[in-house]
């Protein structure tokens, strides 16, 4: 185990020096909060296992916390259709809690029932029948002494060949008709648990208000994704803007390789994957957990079954492909030790918190404050075996003096590597796998630290801009600490600025004619500023903009209020500023404007929010040229015409203001905000041409 100032050691003609290790830095800030995490499980079926899902030693050790034990707290069970049937769990459920305690979770869900078998409907007027079988088993789970927390609608919707199907339009109706009649003894409603985390059979009654009160968990299945599907698999943003809590409640990430196997080549598969040669890696299972985590704001994580040779306890394979040892049989498996580094440590109660979640290409972070706010405990992934890693972990938001290190790798299980010591905030350690091929591991640090409050964010130049006025957009809050008090969001660190205003922050800040404007905008990425409106109302937003992709653009929101969905941007240069506008409503007060990036590359000067809906441009040339300057004007004035870079593009005699707008559209070259400047006077003003 390497710590703090490790070096590599090198040689060149003969003497040896050293120089540091290269670290990157994962940045936590304990005050930024995110999803409360519930635990992670597996599942028991006792009719398709055989009976053997799960005995007392099996429960031990998959519910158990100490070492060589997995950490799991939720176990899920089925709902039959035949209340016959209803006993098969109760032993499983009662091994899991005596080893779980206090932090036990039981849920079912249900696949058939008498109204609806394998690739059935259920009419519309068997919903109530249904909505008291489920009772009953909730009524019978409670009388067994093991009362489930929450009960899904149901398993699977959109894959069905094997039991019972439901549309979206089924969903929706049953959800506002019949869900909350499912919370009998004060249990959880699961929405229906789609196998391919389909999102069209969520949004409608996530769009529905009075629907969505009727679902106290968004369930979700993982299958239809693998290590090479793209982060937008569990990023559902109207699952984010609802707020709903979401629990991926089934997956394996393959299941013909062995739960022992590191990184072999096999045949693989899985429920919606059709089998193939591939590589298998223990690794995917953290790099999926990682991302239901991070990426998918998801609270809870539930294996397939505990006990399988694919599983979390080794089993023997009944389907005779794969020769399993004897003496591995009964034991965590490797996948079950990867698991273990959140299981153990992320207890229930506990909050995501802020970190860095990819330092540096196949190395990914996740940071968590137990439930107490006590303890910070940060998971480390390494997905590259070809080489290791040294990480410098800085935390911010918590007194952290040491961190209690583990390791899972292929030549170590939860490894306890004793303590490393904080200074000043930060820690350097390497992961070392602990073999020479195979460098790819899952380092946990757990670190006891003192809670520090949150910093709040600040208004830029200690002034809120005022509304109607003009918003700079580079004038974004001073951010402060924790989620609430963020003030931007870049995608990356560096500053592409040439500027050193608000140097730091890696906002990419340019100086134009006009003065600062923020560039490279890549979408995702977001501004906000303090702002007060005077008066309610309607108002009209103008933007500066310039940019030569046809695809960008921006949205609006004001406390989270959406104001304006998208502004469409176009242009040929990103040195010609032109204005887009549109209309908002606003009300009075202070608040936070936030300005998203919908489409990238577009370089943004100002807001500018004038009173009323479809006003003038406060800078247009009718505004611009009303000033006493112009009224005082006796005889003929001679004027230059400047673009915003500080370019002469043209001058011209003027009598008047109708002179003088007339003549600056004849020399501007194309359309867009000119400068044109009095040379008696000395005064300069605005002036927006349209060619």
């Amino acid at each position: 185990m390497k710590c703090m100032g490790d070096v590599l050691k090198v040689t060149a003609f003969g003497l040896a020096f050293s120089i540091p290790a290269f670290a990157s830095t994962v940045n936590v800030d304990v005050t930024e909060e995110h999803q409360v995490i519930r635990g992670f499980g597996g599942m028991v079926h006792n009719e398709w296992q055989g009976g053997s899902g799960l005995s007392e030693a099996d429960a031990k050790l998959a519910f158990g916390t100490g070492d060589g034990q997995i950490g799991l707290n939720t176990l899920r069970i089925p709902v039959y259709a035949n209340s016959n049937s209803f006993n098969k769990e109760v032993n499983a459920a009662k091994y899991a809690k005596k080893y779980a305690g206090d932090d036990f979770i039981l849920y079912a869900t249900p696949w058939t029932s008498p109204y609806a078998g394998a690739n059935q409907h259920m009419s519309s007027s068997n919903y109530q029948k249904y909505v008291d079988h489920l009772n009953n088993f909730n009524d019978y789970m409670k009388n067994q002494g093991v009362p489930l927390y929450a009960i899904s609608i149901s398993n699977e919707p959109d894959w069905c060949g094997e039991w019972a199907c439901w549309s979206a339009d089924e969903i929706y109706n049953f959800t506002k008709g019949y869900a909350d009649k499912m919370r009998k003894n004060g249990v959880k409603v699961i929405s229906t648990e789609s196998f391919r985390y389909d999102k069209n059979l969520y949004n409608k009654v996530l769009n529905d208000a009075n629907a969505l009160k009727n679902w106290d968990i968004l369930g979700a299945h993982f299958y239809a994704s693998d290590r090479r599907t793209g982060d937008n698999f569990f990023q559902y943003s109207l699952a984010d803007q609802k707020k709903v809590e979401r629990w991926m409640t089934e997956h394996y990430t393959e299941s013909q390789g062995s739960g022992n196997y590191w990184r072999t080549i096999t045949n693989t598969g899985d429920q919606a994957n059709a089998n193939k040669r591939d590589t298998v890696n223990a690794m995917d299972v953290a790099y999926e957990m990682h991302r239901g985590l991070v990426l998918g704001n998801f609270s809870q994580y539930t294996w397939w079954y505990i006990r399988r040779c694919y599983g979390l306890i080794m089993e023997k394979d009944f389907g005779n492909k794969l020769q399993i040892p004897q003496n591995e049989i009964g034991k965590v498996s490797k996948r079950g030790y990867v698991m273990s580094q959140f299981a153990r440590f992320i207890r229930p109660g506990a909050v995501r918190v802020g970190a860095t979640a990819n330092p540096e290409k196949e190395v990914f972070a996740s940071a968590y404050k137990s439930k107490d706010g006590d303890s910070v405990i940060v998971v480390l992934v390494n997905r590259d075996y070809k080489n290791s890693k040294t990480v410098t972990v800085k935390v911010q938001g918590a007194d952290v003096q040491t961190f209690h290190m583990y390791t899972t790798s292929e030549a170590k299980n939860a490894k306890d590597e004793g303590e490393v010591e904080v200074k000043n905030g930060s820690v350097t350690i390497t992961m070392d796998a602990g073999n020479a091929i195979n460098k790819d591991c899952i380092v946990t640090l757990v670190g006891v630290g003192t809670p520090a409050d949150p910093v709040p964010r600040e208004p830029f130049g200690g002034k809120v801009a005022e509304i109607p006025g003009k918003v700079e957009a580079e004038n974004f809050d001073i951010p402060g600490t924790g989620k609430a008090n963020k003030s931007y969001y870049e995608n990356d660190s560096e500053d592409r600025g040439e500027t050193n205003y608000r140097e730091g922050t890696g906002v990419d800040i340019y100086k134009k004619g006009t003065g600062y404007v923020v560039g490279y905008n890549e979408e995702g990425e977001w501004l906000e500023y303090s702002v007060n409106v005077k008066e309610a109302g309607d108002y009209t937003m103008f933007a500066s903009v310039a940019t030569s992709n046809s695809t960008s653009g921006f949205s609006l929101s004001l406390d989270g209020d959406v104001l304006v969905e998208n502004v469409a941007l176009s242009g040929s240069s990103f040195d010609e500023f032109t204005k887009v506008k549109a209309n908002v409503k606003l009300p009075a007060g202070e608040h936070i404007l936030r300005m998203t990036v919908t489409g990238s590359w577009f370089d943004i000067d100002y807001f500018n929010f004038a009173k009323g809906k479809d006003a003038k441009d406060p800078d247009d040339e009718t505004n611009a040229l009303r000033g006493s300057a112009f009224r005082m004007m006796t005889g003929v004035e001679h004027y230059s015409v400047f673009d915003l870079n500080g370019m002469l593009v043209g001058k011209f005699e003027a009598r008047d203001a109708a002179d003088v707008a007339r003549l600056t559209k004849n020399v501007a070259r194309r359309g867009g905000v000119y400068l044109v400047k009095s040379l008696r006077g000395g005064k300069a003003y605005r002036i927006s041409v349209v060619k």
